[in-house]
Parts: C-alpha cells; sequence; structure tokens
C-alpha cells in the first residue's frame, strides 16, 4: 500500500509537469498572492521507526503563499496528518496537526513574462521556517502550548495558466523534543519505547521527525498594481 502511494505521487508529478511543458501558454503574471490545497502521505522517524515512508498514512493541506519577488515567498500552511508506528501493543496512529510559517527560495525565476528572458513557469524550491504542532502526545491539549519544531524542504512548483499553479513538495518538522510516541516530557522516561536512553531535551539528533510528501493545487489572488506608463 505503501509503495504504490508513494509511485502514484510520483507518476502525478511527472504527467502533470509533461503537460504543461507541451500545451503551455504565457501570459504575463499579475499575481501577488496564492491559496491552495495539498493531498498525499506522511509518516515519522523516531525511536519506534527509522525507515523512510514506513507506515505511511494519509495527510492533507491548505495554504497561503505570498510571493515577494520572482525568487522569494512567504507561506503559511496547516496540516492535517496522521503518522503510525509500532508499539508492542501493535501499530498506533497518531493524529497531528501542524502549523508552519516558511520562506521559500526558487532556483529559477518563476514568472510567466514572455518580455523578461530568463522567466520560467516552473522551477524547483527550498524552503526553512518554523512549525508548531498539537497533539503531539498525550494530554497536550490539557496544556494548550504547542511543540515547536524546525521546518525544512524542497519541492516544485509549475504555473499552469493565468490562474493555476501545481505544488509539489517534500516537508520535514523536526521536533525540539523526543514525545511523539506517546507520552509527555514529563514521564517519557518511564516508557521503555521513548527515550530509551534517557537522552529527551539533551540530543537533537534524537528528536522525533514528521515527513509529508503532497501534490496539490493553488489559484492566484491579489491581483496587481499596473505599473505601466500611459504617454
Amino acid at each position: 500500500m505503501n509503495l504504490r502511494l508513494i509511485r502514484f505521487f510520483i507518476v502525478c508529478v511527472f504527467a502533470l509537469f509533461s503537460t504543461h511543458l507541451s500545451a503551455q501558454k504565457f501570459e504575463k503574471d499579475e499575481y501577488r498572492a496564492e491559496i491552495g490545497m495539498n493531498g498525499g502521505g506522511s509518516f515519522y522517524i523516531g525511536d519506534a521507526n527509522s525507515l523512510l515512508f514506513n507506515n505511511t498514512r494519509v495527510a492533507g493541506s491548505g495554504f497561503f503563499r505570498y510571493r515577494f519577488n520572482p525568487r522569494l515567498a512567504l507561506r503559511t500552511e496547516l496540516t492535517y496528518a496522521t503518522v503510525g508506528f509500532e508499539k508492542t501493543s501493535g501499530i498506533k496512529d497518531n493524529t497531528v496537526f501542524i502549523g508552519d510559517i516558511c520562506g521559500e527560495f526558487n532556483f529559477f525565476d518563476l514568472e510567466q513574462n514572455p518580455y523578461k528572458r530568463y522567466s520560467k513557469t516552473f522551477s524547483p524550491y527550498v524552503f526553512t521556517g518554523i512549525s508548531m504542532l498539537t497533539d503531539v502526545y498525550n494530554g497536550q491539549l490539557k496544556t494548550l502550548l504547542p511543540e515547536l519544531g524546525l521546518a525544512f524542504g524542497v519541492g516544485m512548483k509549475v504555473k499552469l495558466n493565468k490562474h493555476w499553479n501545481l505544488n509539489a513538495q517534500w516537508s520535514n518538522s523536526l521536533l525540539f523534543a523526543d514525545n511523539l510516541e506517546g507520552t509527555s516530557a514529563i514521564n517519557a522516561t518511564n516508557d521503555p519505547l521513548n527515550n530509551s536512553n534517557n537522552l529527551n531535551g539533551s540530543n537533537i539528533f534524537n528528536n522525533d521527525l514528521i515527513s509529508t510528501f503532497t501534490i496539490g493545487l493553488s489559484y492566484n489572488i491579489w491581483e496587481k498594481q499596473c505599473d505601466c506608463r500611459k504617454y
């Protein structure tokens, strides 16, 4: 099931990208921002799992992106992710809500402008920022305090036409703690699965990591004011 989901994700990215290259139509880019939705899979790396894409579960998100220029953008995203990990009693699923605020850098000038020589309608990009996560461990809702993490990842953007864009990305949230397996930091030392070497809070390389790989569409909004001059 996990391999089929991963293959489907990869095939969708290449199919949509190829279709766009063969039928693209250049129009001047006239929008500053976009809103969109993504869907795909999620998994986690930590004490209970050390393999990429193991126990992959469904994930979805909605986002808002503001473009400062063709290279730089700011994105806020809310993600619903389910992660699965193996305990002695079997596989346990944990639902996590992730809020990201990230800065993005496009490798190409992402702009639909037939008058700009080096502008392109597609670009790979990297991003980093801050993650805020809820429901990471049992009892977190009682404290109303989110877990903090480092957000980072890579992706591909494609302008399909004047209004619609394709987004595909692999996003990661590295927690500043090691609490995902189901216990809070207060009693994590009593859980043989979580913090087995008493490293919680002292070893950044032992922290939990949540990953999502998604594909989705976005719609351009916030039309730019005309900067042309009338004579």
